[in-house]
């Protein structure tokens, strides 16, 4: 396993992703899931669901889906590493990048 599988399963325990999507999205608990209106496209009726459980998001509407690190690349613009790095500030956890080999 390298470093950045080694973290994102780290990230992906560690942050719940219901709370952190909760800071930007109003969610409503149903179940054993959340909905809300989805940040990413115009909407009047909930499409957008969280499933704490599966650690996964999905917006029935515009398709959007992901995890916490998807979530926070799309809704903060970020590349794969500088949300991870956000991520890992945010929580607490350490991350180490490597140089690439040459």
């Amino acid at each position: 396993m390298t470093r950045s599988e080694g973290l994102l399963e780290e990230i992906l325990e560690r942050v719940d992703i219901a709370e952190y999507i909760s800071q930007y999205v109003d969610l409503k608990k149903t179940g054993s899931s959340f909905k809300g209106l989805c940040p990413f496209h115009d909407e009047r009726t909930p499409s957008f669901s969280v499933t704490p459980e599966k650690k996964l998001y999905h917006c029935f509407g515009c398709g959007a889906a992901g995890n916490v690190v998807g979530f926070a690349m799309k809704y903060h613009n970020l590349d794969f590493v500088d949300a991870m790095k956000m991520l890992c500030e945010r929580y607490n956890i350490v991350f180490e990048q490597r140089e690439r080999p040459r």
